[in-house]
């Protein structure tokens, strides 16, 4: 059975009001996600951000495009915060931006130009992981890196992991998500699991299906691949 965050009325006094970026991708903590940013509507609605310094939401988009009509977006998604902007002519903007906080959408309060919600922050529980799925994970994601170093033309002497579960969570599948094709709906599926030790779980056989195509294309970056040396 799918775990998902536990819906239940929320008092307005504890909900947040958020410009919105529907999407075709998910966005997790702990990612960066660049844009080009190019419709009036959203160059309006980046700007207000780049100005009030503050992040907008992005969510999978469940119905629609990306351009043109207000899509149907999914509940869950992640805020994103702009890191770098490139203010191109015509108002046009390459941005950099990077995931900071899951939330979901309650109430959608404004639809044009762009989508304006009420949301609410979900926050990250502090329930214990069990030790061993920890270190799998921790092992799989070093080897991951090194093999990754590997087909890159470097190495990695050493790794340095985070240490609470969530953090690390993020820095796995952010890293998985550029060097692997991780179906959409899995990746929504692994935003919206609210237990860190669900989502861990879930996350293994996508980290032991990397690891299996970093492993292939090392081998066939190697220039001995084949030749016995005497």
């Amino acid at each position: 059975m799918e775990e998902r965050e536990e819906r239940q009325e929320v008092p307005k006094d504890d909900l947040s009001e958020l410009a919105l970026f529907p999407l075709n991708l998910v966005l997790f903590p702990g990612m960066r996600l660049p844009l080009h940013i190019f419709e009036e509507r959203y160059k309006a609605m980046i700007g207000a951000c780049i100005e009030g310094e503050e992040p907008f939401g992005v969510l999978l988009i469940k119905e629609g495009q990306e351009s043109g009509e207000p899509a149907e977006p999914v509940q869950v998604g992640t805020t994103a915060r702009i890191t770098q902007v490139n203010r191109l002519e015509d108002g046009r903007m390459n941005i950099l931006t990077q995931g900071e906080r899951r939330f979901e959408l309650v109430e959608l309060i404004q639809s044009r130009p762009h989508m304006v919600g009420l949301v609410r922050y979900l926050e990250e529980g502090s329930e214990e992981v069990l030790e061993p799925l920890l270190a799998e994970i921790r092992e799989g994601y070093t080897t991951f890196l090194k093999q990754l170093a590997t087909v890159a033309g470097g190495w990695n002497s050493r790794v340095d992991l985070p240490e609470e579960p969530s953090q690390l969570f993020s820095e796995v599948i952010a890293s998985l998500s550029s060097s692997i094709e991780v179906p959409t709906e899995a990746r929504q599926r692994l935003l919206e699991t609210p237990a860190i030790q669900s989502r861990l779980e879930l996350l293994l056989p996508l980290l032991k299906q990397g690891n299996e195509l970093m492993q292939e294309k090392a081998e066939q970056s190697n220039p001995f691949r084949g030749h016995r040396l005497n």
